[in-house]
């Protein structure tokens, strides 16, 4: 493995190779414009049977791959560089079942899942959205025995004229370790969007710090465009950047980036910034931004932020002259071939960073 350190990968469909032992994962590595192949069991004449074997990718963070079997409801994170897995909660074990299940097959939608470290910290948390409407939980991976709810299951809203109640939805979440919180982004077409800083250093009292929005409006978009947001926060400067991507018939057609500062009093201002000589990483993982000399500065790397595994949206946007490029996949849509793709598991296109830890 002779690629960059600690440069992201874009993870591709898996492949079966007779001559190295069977099945292999691949990634993508666009600093150094090549396919990493890492074989999938390690030496030994008896491949053992893996958890994530028929299981769908749902998250990847701090060098882990988060996978759901959604034919038995397990979840778990696994290491593909050290071939190690930890079991996580199952997901049935999350509150409000009649809520967060599908009616009719009993089965939980997990939309993603991210950590705060490695889940060898005893710090560690790990925080998944579940349900219909992407609700939030979290659990201590390797110690916890069930996922425990963040926040209430409904927010209200009232004034003079009238009172309601809603589900608590969220868009995005990121973990800060300047603050040692997860900023989670709520989701609404009741109010303008939000930002929560959740300190989930108590697993039994989780504490929050609501920040309301002000400041720049950012892009509107169409009736037939959708908005889908991320939070990236920025390990070497600190930074949170919220961004707007604006989505049409499945594919984005453009970027809008904003850095959030915080003032006194729960109040935030939401201003609009260049990335300068930073690139960010958006999509199911972990969302992130990092300077490298092998990177595209001002860019963003974009992948799959549905959970669509039949079509790949995939690419680099720059920010300054707002064109796209390709990343591995062609930007119109159409799949580099691997041969010998494996059907039994299609992971979404995600980024991922390798680590031994």
């Amino acid at each position: 493995m002779s690629t960059t350190t600690n440069n992201p990968w874009l993870m591709l469909p898996p492949t079966f190779d007779r001559s190295r032992g069977g099945m292999l994962y691949n990634f993508y590595s666009p600093a150094d414009e090549e396919v990493v192949r890492i074989n999938k069991y390690g030496p030994g004449p008896d491949p053992p049977e893996l958890p994530d074997d028929k299981a769908v990718v749902v998250g990847s963070s701090h060098g882990w791959l988060a996978f759901m079997n959604r034919r038995n409801n397990d979840h778990f994170l696994s290491n593909p560089i050290t071939r190690r897995h930890i079991k996580l909660p199952p997901v049935d074990s999350l509150p409000n079942p009649e809520f967060n299940l599908d009616r009719g097959s009993g089965k939980a939608r997990v939309s993603k899942l991210i950590l705060s470290a490695s889940p060898d910290d005893a710090d560690c948390r790990a925080v998944a959205s579940f349900g219909p409407s992407d609700r939030l939980a979290f659990c201590r991976p390797g110690h916890s025995l069930e996922w425990a709810p963040i926040g209430q299951l409904f927010m209200e809203r009232e004034d003079d004229t009238f009172s309601l109640r809603y589900a608590r939805a969220y868009e995005d979440f990121a973990f800060s370790s300047k603050g040692n919180v997860f900023t989670c982004l709520t989701m609404s077409h009741l109010h303008d969007w939000g930002l929560e800083d959740w300190d989930l250093t108590s697993v039994d009292s989780p504490r929050i710090d609501w920040i309301r929005r002000q400041g720049d409006e950012g892009e509107k978009s169409d009736d037939d465009v959708e908005m889908k947001q991320h939070l990236a926060y920025a390990e070497q400067t600190g930074e949170l950047f919220v961004v707007n991507r604006l989505v049409k018939e499945c594919r984005t057609r453009s970027f809008d980036v904003s850095r959030v500062e915080k003032e006194e009093g729960g109040w935030m201002k939401i201003l609009r910034c260049s990335l300068r000589d930073t690139a960010l990483f958006v999509g199911t993982n972990h969302s992130f931004a990092v300077t490298a000399p092998h990177l595209k500065p001002n860019s963003i790397y974009f992948a799959d932020s549905s959970g669509d595994q039949g079509r790949s949206d995939v690419g680099i946007y720059d920010c300054a002259d707002k064109t796209f490029s390709n990343c591995y996949y062609s930007y119109d849509g159409h799949h580099t071939a691997l041969n010998n793709t494996d059907t039994t598991v299609v992971p979404a296109t995600i980024w991922y960073t390798p680590t031994l830890v």
